[in-house]
């Protein structure tokens, strides 16, 4: 049945799924390589701790700005052209 549902899956969803949880296993690194916590940033982006959370779980759909604002706290991109 899982097999069934993965199939079913539009490719641009799978996609996008991918591309969330890349960007959420970036963060969590700069994060750890900063020094900051969830509650850092979220101070210093100006969102709360559960979107923060969000963030981190790859289930949040990012803006281009909120990606932008993130790479400038953290002081590196968080998508590598």
């Amino acid at each position: 049945m899982l097999r069934q549902l993965i199939d079913e899956t539009p490719e641009d969803l799978k996609t996008q799924l991918r591309y969330s949880d890349a960007i959420a296993i970036r963060l969590e690194g700069l994060l750890k390589k900063r020094g900051m916590s969830q509650r850092d940033l979220a101070r210093n982006t100006g969102k709360t701790e559960a979107e923060v959370s969000r963030w981190l779980g790859g289930t949040h759909n990012f803006t281009l700005r909120t990606l932008a604002k993130i790479s400038v706290i953290l002081g590196e991109d968080l998508i590598i052209i």
